[in-house]
């Protein structure tokens, strides 16, 4: 059982995709409950539009899509329209291909064309403004309307699925063209906004070259939907036969970068690798080929060999992306399943297009075979944007547990200075204790023997001044080694040292503490050694007479706080002082803030130390 849930684990993306792919096929069929428009098609081979009028020979009568694929010759289409309607009504003739080169219209009969337009004309030259090409026709009842069409699309992949819409409809089949073009425009928006903001972010380079390829396979998109011809490039009629495959090409490129700088090649993809380098480099050079040759100057011949080469690239690219992300899932290299579901949701929404276009096998509905690249799009770059979430969320993670151990092992370094400081501080205090102290006393007592004997008040003066010394060195070794602050902790430290100093009458001292958490070690010392010379300050500079402590610890803060009824100062003048200097430097290297208020009337100091 734990296998299996394993294996779920590792492979819920792909069992996504292959969900997803079957939903790709058997929900967008096309909707057989609308009428076929019975239309006849005929080769072109230069005869005149009064010959095909009469020509009722080797005529192909259709009422589906029509597709011969990649051609090298003209077509002739002959429809008849017909209002059974008993009012006058308006229709819409809808080729269903916004990429035909020349179109020339003929009415009932007639040698002379009524239009001629075509995606090689500037835009406004058709007779509807629309992305596809739409011809209105107003008809009185009963009336019937024949129309002969030649139409140009030498060289490139040919098919029309035409369509004839009353207003109603005609209204209603835009609408709804509109709305998932603006979705996908959105999306695309969506996606191209967050990739951005995870190129500032992080900084991948895969992410640059992600964001290239969103920009540029959403440009191929508005291309293949005849949105360029109408909004982009309207009158550059040079453009317009070049744009597709341009468009497709780089897309085809920065996905292969995008795809080999976010998985770097395994040794056992060696193969792969330098097939991908060949890729992006053929791919570079096809693109430079397309953007060089002048448009309408290539034959139609060479225009179809170009063509089948970008289409076979195409194949190559998506079978190679997706071998190479299989290798990265079989090695259980992150994310690589991820990218492999996305690629293979795209290639399966491309691939029934293109199959279907080229057979009509599958039948999709018109949606689906107008937007279905743009579907397989949306999916993708929906699965990629997950991938893309998931890496900033585990790398962002990395950088801050990187940042806690950088920030834990200053702390350690810097925790051990203080505490190889403080190990010397208490050997100075030990010496300066059992030494210079023991040797202070032994005089005193000698001098005190003598003075007995001799009764020389000189001797007593100097009786004096040694048992100053006495106390100085007493004091020096108590900062220098704090009594019972290792054994006892800290507020006994604290306790003790102002026993001393009340004990000497001079000045008057009082703490309050309570204690929620426990104080680390090193803390302690820092602690103290600020309220020591808090207290030093009050002492030597405020002319203090009372002092009020105050130590709280929770969980979250240490909090200190020294008040006098001392004369004040001002925290500017002694902003250059030892002592400030000291209690600021300690505050600091806690990570806390210090915070000094001071008059006439006394002195407050504030510090509030985060515990990590």
């Amino acid at each position: 059982m734990a296998s299996f849930l394993v294996f779920s684990k590792r492979n819920t993306f792909l069992v996504v995709g292959v969900i997803s792919m079957l939903f790709i096929y058997f929900f967008p069929q096309k909707d057989k409950s609308r009428p076929s428009l019975p239309f006849t098609i005929y080769e072109d081979y230069g005869q005149s539009a009064l010959e095909v009028w009469s020509d009722k020979s080797g005529e192909i009568i259709l009422t589906d899509r029509f597709n011969p694929g990649i051609q090298l010759n003209r077509w002739w289409m002959k429809v008849e329209l017909k209002n059974d309607t008993p009012t006058k009504n308006k229709f819409f003739l809808i080729l269903n291909n916004p990429h035909i080169n020349r179109i020339e219209v003929y009415l009932d009969g007639s040698d002379s064309p009524e239009f001629i337009t075509g995606d090689r004309f500037p835009f406004d030259s058709r007779p509807y403004s629309g992305r596809d090409f739409v011809f209105p026709f107003e008809l009185n009842p009963g009336e019937r309307s024949e129309i002969l069409m030649n139409l140009d699309k030498r060289g490139e992949t040919f098919h029309i699925d035409p369509e004839v819409l009353n207003e109603s409809e005609f209204d209603e089949r835009r609408r709804t063209e509109y709305l998932i073009m603006g979705a996908v425009t959105g999306w695309m928006l969506l996606i191209t906004i967050f990739t951005v903001f995870f190129l500032a972010e992080l900084r991948h380079r895969s992410a640059f070259f992600y964001v290239l390829y969103i920009l540029l396979v959403f440009l191929w998109i508005f291309s293949n939907w005849g949105m360029g011809s109408q909004y982009l490039w309207p009158d550059n009629v040079n453009w317009v036969g070049k744009s597709r495959p341009v468009f497709n090409l780089a897309s085809n490129l920065a996905l292969l970068l995008t795809v080999i700088n976010i998985f770097k090649t395994l040794p056992s993809q060696r193969l792969l690798g330098g097939l991908m380098k060949i890729l992006i480099w053929t791919n570079s050079v096809l693109l430079a080929i397309f953007l060089i040759i002048p448009e309408g100057v290539t034959q139609p011949e060479i225009v179809a060999f170009f063509l089948k080469v970008v289409l076979a690239m195409s194949g190559i690219q998506v079978i190679t992306i997706v071998t190479y992300l299989i290798h990265q899932y079989l090695a259980k290299i992150q994310f690589a399943g991820i990218y492999l579901v996305g690629i293979t949701f795209l290639m399966s929404s491309s691939i029934l297009v293109y199959f279907d276009q080229a057979t009509g096998a599958i039948q999709l509905s018109h949606y689906f075979l107008n937007f279905g690249s743009a579907f397989g799009i949306m999916g993708e770059t929906a699965i990629f944007a997950f991938a893309f979430i998931r890496q900033a969320s585990m790398e962002k993670k990395e950088k801050e547990k990187l940042a806690v151990k950088i920030f834990i092992r200053e702390k350690e370094i810097a925790d051990q200075i203080i505490w190889v400081q403080e190990e010397e501080r208490n050997r100075l205090g030990r010496d300066l204790h059992d030494s210079v102290g023991g040797m202070l006393v032994t005089i005193h007592l000698k001098l005190q023997e003598i003075a007995e004997k001799n009764h020389d008040p000189e001797l007593q003066s100097l009786q004096y001044l040694i048992n100053e010394g006495i106390n100085d060195t007493r004091a020096l070794s108590h900062n220098l080694t704090p009594p019972h602050l290792e054994e006892m902790g800290l507020v006994v430290a604290l306790e003790n040292r102002m026993d001393i100093l009340n004990h000497e009458g001079r000045i008057k001292l009082e703490l309050y503490h309570r204690i929620e958490s426990g104080i680390p070690k090193p803390t302690e010392v820092m602690v103290y050694r600020i309220f020591s010379e808090l207290i030093s300050n009050s002492l030597k500079h405020a002319q203090a007479t009372e002092i009020h402590l105050q130590l709280i610890s929770n969980a979250e803060k240490l909090e200190l706080m020294v008040e006098d009824d001392g004369v004040g100062f001002h925290p500017e003048s002694k902003k250059k002082g030892i002592g400030l200097k000291n209690i600021q430097n300690r505050v600091n290297y806690l990570k806390g803030e210090l915070k000094i208020d001071s008059n006439s009337k006394g002195t407050t100091t504030m510090i509030t130390i985060p515990f990590p």
